[in-house]
């Protein structure tokens, strides 16, 4: 893999006013897939291929994570684009391991569950002012009523964390869904693995379902029987199931193309036109960013997989449920920011949570560079501009890859331009973001001071 650390990427970019032309961009591969279909594999007794994996941050994050879960990884080529996984059937190290999960918080509590099975196990990040402050209690309860002595940092149960897992046993356990999905994903992977399977009760609701919906297809595919109602909040796995090897397709990553469908959505130019390809039709948070970008009155269609859109269509504002596409939520905002009329965004409290306060922290930069929203506890609301923004300000993306690429887009339609701080997270998910950018005619300028 090439190198996109933050360290390797520039720290500063100038986004100036540009006019975007007509590209056909390669989509990143899905990181909810990747990271599902490599935990399934690593836990299969046997080798599984995986075509297309994602290439991040969060992917090198997850395949320490598979390497200390006891499975072996290599690449079939040199261009890294088949990744071999050799699963040893459960989560096996004979002593205590220590696992840097990155800033990768659904890497991180998806490791939490399985790696209740070692004997011993400390799940530690490197960002503690971003990831060390995300909320893992609710799961950290659920493990515990299982046999698992957990012992996380403070009263939310934050990184670091250590877990002894040496008793751990099945049966029935109830979990919050009000902060986060990935507490039942957890839960879920790991339930096939358990001597008497494991029953499960959500509770407080379920945020992310469409996220859910993935973890329970990558399973299924993966061989293991799920039953559970159609509200997603009881579940039944059956105990004595394993894991089987498969090969894996990794389809584009929805998120990052919605970065680049914002972005010509939000041009004034009717001769920008974005063609991306690999994007799955029936995807559910997929079918709901388009059918979002169709409100605001975009310009977009489906041809299989791949959509198009053409920009210099007057955007208009919306209301929409934010849950279903929580890590899009950014750069819709960005995008609305340059509708005509008012756009609401609401149930997503949750964002609250993510790498960033994304609702304060986007609204904070974006009212900077001259937006006008209104932050509040579950909503951002959006008074649009269509005629554009001042800019000339330097704002800064709180180390967070999806609030560069909000700020980049609001760079795009301001009068001089927006120097955005912090531009070495982008490798979280997207490490050629910019790059990208700038091959769609974007007026990128970077630099490591």
């Amino acid at each position: 893999m090439s190198d996109s650390s933050p360290a390797s990427l520039p720290s500063t970019v100038m986004v100036a006013p540009s006019t975007l032309h007509p590209a056909r961009p390669e989509v990143p591969s899905s990181k909810y897939y990747t990271l599902r279909y490599a935990l399934a594999a690593a836990l299969a007794p046997g080798e599984s291929r995986i075509v297309l994996p994602a290439q991040s941050d969060d992917s090198e994050a997850l395949f320490r994570g598979c390497r200390a879960l006891g499975a072996q990884l290599r690449w079939e080529d040199e261009q890294e684009r088949v990744l071999l996984i050799r699963g040893t059937g459960r989560p096996y190290q004979p002593g205590p391991v220590t696992i840097n999960v990155g800033n990768a918080g659904a890497v991180a509590r998806l490791l939490i569950g399985l790696g209740a099975m070692l004997p011993e196990v400390t799940i530690v990040t490197d960002h503690p002012q971003s990831l060390g402050k995300r909320p893992n209690r609710e799961l950290l309860e659920a493990l515990t009523a299982l046999g698992v002595c957990c012992e996380g940092s403070g009263p939310e149960g934050c990184l670091p964390i250590t877990m002894r897992g040496g008793a751990i046993h099945g049966g029935r356990v109830t979990v919050s869904g009000a902060r986060s999905s990935q507490f039942l994903s957890a839960l879920l992977f790991l339930s096939p693995l358990l001597p008497e399977g494991l029953e499960i009760d959500v509770v407080d609701g379920l945020k992310s379902q469409p996220l859910v919906r993935t973890t329970i297809e990558v399973l299924q595919e993966a061989g293991i029987q799920i039953e559970y109602d159609a509200s997603l909040l009881h579940f039944l796995v059956p105990a004595g199931q394993h894991y089987q090897p498969r090969e894996y397709h990794i389809p584009g990553d929805y998120p990052s193309a919605a970065a680049l469908l914002a972005a010509y959505a939000a041009s004034s130019d009717p001769a920008s036109q974005l063609t991306l390809s690999r994007l799955r039709p029936g995807d559910e948070v997929g079918e709901y960013l388009f059918a979002t970008f169709e409100r605001m009155g975009a310009d977009i269609q489906r041809y299989g997989d791949t959509i198009m859109l053409r920009g210099g269509r007057r955007l208009h504002g919306f209301e929409i449920d934010g849950d279903p596409i929580t890590d899009c939520i950014p750069v819709v905002v960005a995008a609305a920011c340059f509708a005509e009329g008012e756009s609401r965004i609401y149930n997503v409290e949750s964002l609250h949570y993510k790498e960033s306060d994304r609702i304060n922290d986007l609204c904070a930069e974006l009212n900077k560079a001259g937006c006008r929203l209104e932050p509040q506890r579950d909503a951002i609301i959006i008074h649009g501009r269509p005629e554009g923004i001042e800019g000339g300000v330097s704002v800064d993306g709180h180390n967070d890859h999806r609030l560069l690429m909000a700020l980049a887009i609001a760079g795009l339609r301001s009068q001089r331009g927006l120097t955005v701080t912090g531009a070495e997270h982008i490798a979280k998910s997207y490490p050629h973001f910019f790059e990208e950018l700038r091959r769609c005619g974007a007026d990128v300028q970077q630099s490591r001071g």
